[in-house]
């Protein structure tokens, strides 16, 4: 992979991180979890994932050899982008619509409807259910098929480890916080920054997807009208 290839690669965990597995594994810190519980909803989505991998990877270079054509053609990749510009333009009306709402009211921690002890395998089997959220970004089949690219299966492997290593560094930073003893000031210190600048904080993500998904359905759309190289498949062609 070249050096261009590598910093699209690792942009594009950057861009699109999950921050969904951080604000999990916060919850499941209120809850009394414990470093054990963490790792079981890890292990998890780790599991899925690594299938995932395994069996994205054939199949993509299936599809490179038969559906070719398709993938080169500037008017199939426009429509792409159209409907998923038009996705994330969606999803930012979401966002707009949450950060409106005022908050919840909600008594003390203590006092919530909450388990009062978390079992490990139920969590194992919630990290299984949320690789789902991975497994439908978008995001993630590109990475794959990007890191196909490297002839070297250790260096391959290494790609895609960093790669998911990245995509969920709220996860990670969980993890490795509980796995020094730190998880419970990282709790507090969390819920201190995000809980009062909640609406500011989705109001700005909001802004960023509908900012995102307007460019990309934009580009979808000159592809179309136009001669012009869609940004996809420039992204696709980087080594």
């Amino acid at each position: 992979m070249t050096s261009t290839g590598l910093l699209a690669f690792t942009g594009l965990a950057v861009v699109t991180m999950d921050v969904l597995g951080g604000v999990l594994a916060i919850g499941m810190l209120l809850r009394g979890g414990r470093l054990r519980h963490l790792l079981a909803f890890a292990g998890g989505y780790a599991l899925v994932v690594t299938a995932a991998t395994l069996l994205l990877h054939p199949l993509l270079a299936w599809l490179g050899r038969h559906l070719g054509p398709v993938l080169e053609s500037k008017n199939t990749l426009g429509v792409v982008e159209i409907v998923v510009g038009a996705a994330l333009v969606g999803f930012s009306v979401h966002q707009f619509r949450a950060a409106a709402r005022p908050p919840r009211p909600h008594g003390r921690l203590e006092e919530r409807a909450t388990p009062k002890r978390l079992a490990t395998a139920p969590l194992a089997l919630a990290g299984i259910a949320f690789a789902g959220t991975a497994l439908a970004d978008p995001a993630f089949p590109l990475a794959v098929g990007m890191a196909a690219q490297e002839q070297h299966l250790p260096l391959r492997i290494a790609l895609l480890v960093g790669w998911n290593v990245i995509y969920q560094l709220p996860l990670v930073s969980v993890l490795v916080a509980a796995a020094f003893g730190k998880h419970e000031q990282l709790a507090i210190r969390v819920m201190e920054v995000i809980g009062p600048h909640r609406r500011r904080l989705q109001t700005a993500l909001a802004v960023a997807l509908a900012l995102g998904g307007l460019a990309v359905l934009g580009d979808g759309a000159v592809a179309l009208a136009s001669g012009h190289v869609p940004w996809l498949r420039q992204l696709i062609l980087l080594r």
